[in-house]
C-alpha cells in the first residue's frame, strides 16, 4: 500500500515523473501546465492562471507578470471546491519560481481550503544533478523506489552515451573551443535562461554566455546580448511550445538582431522549451540531445529525428 494515495502536483515536471514512474493513478488534481504525458491531461485542473497565456505576446505577459508582482496579487487562482473535493493527503510543490508553477501562498491557501495541513513535497531542481535526484527523492517519498531507480539508470546510460561519443571526438579540444551559445528563455524582453540550461549546454559541449548552471533566469539588455557575441543563439521561451515560439519569433520586431553575428550566419534555433528545456522533467535529457544534435550535426547525424523537434526561422 502506497503512503499516500491521494495527490495534488502543483508542478508539471513532478507530474511526468509520477506518470513515469506508474503513479499517475495516484494523482488526483493537476495544474493547467501539467500536459504530458496525455493521461495527465484527464485529471482535474485545481488551478489556474489569471493570465491568459495564450492570446498575449511575450512583451505583454512580461508586463502583466511585473504589474501583479508589483501589486502583491497572485498568479494563479485556486479551485477550492476541487480541492476540497479531493481532499489530498500530499501537495507536491516548489518554492523557485513564482511565475512557472504554484509557490508557497497557494500552499498556505490549500491548507485553509482543507482545514487540514497535507504533507507537502517541496522539489527547487536548479541544475541537471538535482533534476536527477527528484526522480529518486520522488519515488522514496511516494513509492515504487524500483521503477524510479530504473529511470533514472535509463537517463543516465544516454547521458553517458553523449558524453562518450563528446570525448572520443574532442580528446584534444580545449573546452574554449566548443561553440559559444546563448540560450534565450524569454524573447521580449531578452532573459537569459539560467537553472539547468547552462548544464544542458556544457553536456552538449558547447560553451553558454552569461549563464552559469543553478543561477536564476535573468533579463538583459540588447546591447550584453551583442557583448556576449554567440555562434548560436537558442530561444527557449519559458513554457512555449515549438508553434507557439515559432508565433513569438513571426511578431518579434527588433531591427538590431540583425546585425548579431548568430543570426547573419543563420545559427538562430528555435526550440520546444516546453517539452524539453523549461521544465525539469526526464525529458530535458531529450533536450540535451536536440542540442547535441544542433552543436555537432556531423556528429549526432544518428540523432536526425529530433530535427522535427527544433527549427530554423526564415530569415
Amino acid at each position: 500500500m502506497n503512503k499516500y494515495n491521494r495527490i495534488i502536483s502543483f508542478l508539471p515536471s513532478a507530474t511526468e515523473i509520477l506518470f513515469e514512474i506508474g503513479l499517475g493513478r495516484f494523482v488526483y488534481g493537476v495544474t493547467h501546465e501539467c500536459t504530458f504525458p496525455l493521461e495527465a491531461r484527464q485529471k482535474s485542473k485545481v488551478i489556474k492562471p489569471v493570465i491568459d497565456f495564450e492570446s498575449l505576446s511575450g512583451l505583454e505577459i512580461d508586463q502583466k507578470i511585473k504589474e501583479l508582482s508589483l501589486r502583491n496579487e497572485p498568479i494563479f487562482v485556486l479551485d477550492e471546491q476541487l480541492i476540497k473535493n479531493i481532499q489530498p493527503d500530499i501537495i507536491i510543490s516548489q518554492n523557485l519560481c513564482s511565475v512557472c508553477a504554484p509557490f508557497e501562498n497557494e500552499i498556505t491557501l490549500c491548507s485553509n481550503i482543507l482545514g487540514y495541513n497535507p504533507s507537502n513535497l517541496i522539489l527547487n531542481p536548479t541544475n541537471l544533478q538535482d533534476i536527477l535526484k527528484s526522480i529518486v527523492i520522488i519515488g522514496k517519498e511516494l513509492g515504487n523506489l524500483d521503477n524510479a531507480t530504473k529511470l533514472l539508470e535509463d537517463l543516465e546510460i544516454r547521458l553517458s552515451s553523449i558524453e562518450g561519443e563528446m570525448k572520443s571526438a574532442f580528446k584534444k579540444e580545449k573546452s574554449d573551443t566548443f561553440p559559444k551559445i546563448v540560450c534565450l528563455d524569454w524573447l521580449n524582453p531578452y532573459y537569459l535562461a539560467g537553472h539547468w540550461v547552462p548544464d544542458m549546454v556544457r553536456t552538449a559541449y558547447g560553451l553558454s554566455l552569461g549563464a552559469a548552471a543553478g543561477e536564476d533566469s535573468r533579463q538583459i539588455t540588447f546591447s550584453e546580448l551583442e557583448k556576449l557575441n554567440p555562434d548560436k543563439i537558442i530561444i527557449a521561451p519559458c513554457g512555449y511550445d515549438l508553434k507557439r515560439t515559432e508565433k513569438e519569433y513571426e511578431r518579434f520586431d527588433d531591427p538590431r538582431w540583425k546585425t548579431l553575428r548568430a543570426y547573419k550566419d543563420g545559427q538562430i534555433y528555435l526550440v520546444d522549451s516546453d517539452s524539453y528545456f523549461s521544465k525539469p522533467s526526464p525529458r530535458i535529457i531529450t533536450g540535451i540531445e536536440i542540442l547535441c544534435r544542433l552543436l555537432h550535426p556531423d556528429l549526432f547525424s544518428h540523432l536526425k529525428m529530433l530535427d522535427n523537434f527544433f527549427m530554423i526561422p526564415n530569415r
